[in-house]
């Protein structure tokens, strides 16, 4: 009988961490789709103020802004997708978008 019962214990803990991968790859999915989607809405100029109003939207995103030689420019990725996936939107002086790209 104790055989039977490791047996099953194992093929349960196989069981359940098969599961929790195909969650975890579910989530990251979902958050590659919401950082590509996203980032296709922010075409030239388009407001900084909807840049941020359309990204505070996300559910699995953060972004930060970051002042650089060519500007400001508004970098958004998921820590889901362990950054592999990254919208960036450069503005341009008067707040509004010069361009926006997924790398």
């Amino acid at each position: 009988m104790p055989r039977h019962r490791k047996r099953l214990a194992k093929i349960i803990a196989a069981v359940a961490l098969g599961g929790a991968v195909v969650v975890g790859v579910g989530y990251a999915n979902e958050a590659r789709k919401e950082v590509v989607f996203l980032c296709g809405n922010f075409g030239p100029g388009v407001p900084e103020a909807s840049v941020r109003r359309q990204l505070d939207t996300g559910h699995f995103l953060r972004y930060r802004t970051k002042d650089g030689p060519a500007g400001r420019r508004i970098v958004a990725d998921s820590p889901l997708t362990l950054g592999l996936y990254r919208c960036v939107v450069e503005l341009e002086a008067d707040g509004t978008v010069r361009a926006a790209r997924v790398e």
